[in-house]
């Protein structure tokens, strides 16, 4: 677990609402992306009749050949993760502002 420690000129509640107002904007926009990501490997699955988690072990094991599109869908489901992670690590964050 990290502890983070915070100073500032104002005071306690202003500083906690300004942060919770900032990381509530963030999850909306990560949301919005998140989205977008998946519609694009929604997409490639279609295409490629194969889901993402099977085309995942299967791109990373080699069985699959060297095709842009491949490397354009696993950078995708990479991008969709990372942002899940902010996601979930920003709500983590919040819920202790809220307290």
């Amino acid at each position: 677990m990290t502890e983070v420690l915070l100073k500032t000129r104002v005071g306690k509640e202003l500083a906690l609402e300004v942060l919770s107002s900032a990381m509530e904007r963030e999850i909306r926009v990560l949301k919005a992306k998140l989205t977008g990501f998946e519609e694009e490997m929604h997409k490639f699955e279609l295409k490629h009749k194969l889901n993402s988690k099977e085309f995942y072990k299967k791109f990373e094991s080699g069985e699959l050949a060297d095709d842009e599109d491949y490397f354009t869908w696993w950078a995708a489901i990479h991008a969709h993760e990372s942002i899940k992670t902010r996601i979930e690590t920003l709500q983590e964050l919040l819920g202790q502002c809220e307290q």
